[in-house]
């Protein structure tokens, strides 16, 4: 039984850490639809602005309202998870048009519901200044 909560653990962890390349992979894509499709109905998202998004629609519609540049992820999401609940954290980095660069660092709680876990809150703390590397 130890074995098997240990497998389920690691299954967890590895499903929060394929959550955090979703995000990334639809915001990268612009796929509105994909990227609200990863919160629940009454998440809430906290840009790297301070800018409180509530709902999975409204959580949607950043994708059209922001403009974006390619964010990558630095390094391996960190998790801490049991069966149902979960928090995700990593941070990401990108370089606009402009050759602008911006870093930050996402906080994610999540939970457990059929069919894979969802983003329950989603904090962006935006690191402003700092130098990115790629």
């Amino acid at each position: 039984m130890g074995n098997q909560r240990a497998i389920d653990a690691d299954a967890n962890a590895n499903q929060l850490r394929d959550l955090a390349t979703s995000l990334v992979e639809s915001w990268n894509r612009g796929d509105a639809r994909a990227f609200g499709g990863l919160f629940t109905p009454v998440a809430e998202y906290v840009t790297g602005a301070g800018q409180r998004v509530r709902g999975r629609e409204a959580i949607s519609q950043l994708i059209e309202q922001i403009a974006r540049a390619e964010v990558c992820l630095d390094g391996r999401p960190d998790v801490e998870c049991d069966e149902n609940r979960g928090q995700l954290r990593f941070a990401w980095s990108e370089v606009t048009a402009s050759g602008a660069s911006r870093r930050g660092r996402i906080t994610c709680t999540c939970i457990r519901r059929e069919g894979g876990w969802l983003i329950e809150a989603l904090q962006n703390d935006e690191t402003r200044g700092a130098a990115t590397i790629r």
